[in-house]
């Protein structure tokens, strides 16, 4: 089979249409910045860097409303130095000594170490904090929560604590003996007399 000019001039026009287009798909995270590279929460908590301390996955669980709450998450020393790491939020003042490339998780500290007494916002909200390495201080913004969600219940601050949006369903004959004391059940009624 003989190639003319012609058949030679189409072959590299097609040839060169194909390499722009496999181009131009192949390009586009060179213009696009892409997503997997970009450092983000992978959960309900925040994702923070104090200078050297990084702060992972940081929540507060509590019922709000100026109930206490509890810390969730992990602070990591990632300098060569030991630190003094504080959190400041509803009031009070959180401190730890955390060794070069040690860390600290809330979930197996002391209550006493990781419990804020007043937590003025709602749970879905965020909590105002500000977080401390010793020489540089970031604003936080930690996420509220309460025990809506099986994983968080056990960790807010008082056992008998119920979440406000989950509610007892009591029969209402039930709740209305509660409430008097009495029992209750359906009033029989004299039938009407007829006008005849």
């Amino acid at each position: 089979m003989r190639f003319t000019p012609k058949n030679r001039a189409q072959r590299a026009a097609a040839t060169g249409v194909i390499a722009l287009a496999v181009l131009g798909v192949s390009s586009c995270s060179a213009v696009n910045e892409q997503a997997t590279v970009r450092e983000y929460s992978p959960s309900d908590g925040i994702v923070e860097n104090v200078g050297k301390v990084e702060l992972r996955n940081i929540l507060m669980v509590s019922n709000g409303n100026g109930e206490a709450g509890r810390l969730l998450g992990t602070v990591v020393n990632a300098s060569p130095e030991d630190i003094n790491f504080s959190l400041a939020t509803g009031g009070t003042t959180l401190n730890w000594s955390i060794a070069a490339g040690d860390k600290v998780i809330f979930e197996d500290a002391p209550d006493a170490e990781v419990t804020v007494p007043n937590v003025d916002t709602l749970p879905g909200t965020g909590l105002r904090a500000d977080a401390g390495n010793g020489t540089e201080t970031v604003a936080v913004d930690i996420p509220v929560v309460n025990g809506t969600l099986k994983d968080y219940r056990e960790y807010l601050p008082t056992p008998s604590a119920v979440p406000t949006d989950v509610a007892t369903m009591i029969p209402s004959d039930q709740a209305a003996e509660q409430e008097t004391g009495a029992e209750t059940g359906t009033a029989e009624t004299a039938p009407a007399e007829s006008s005849n």
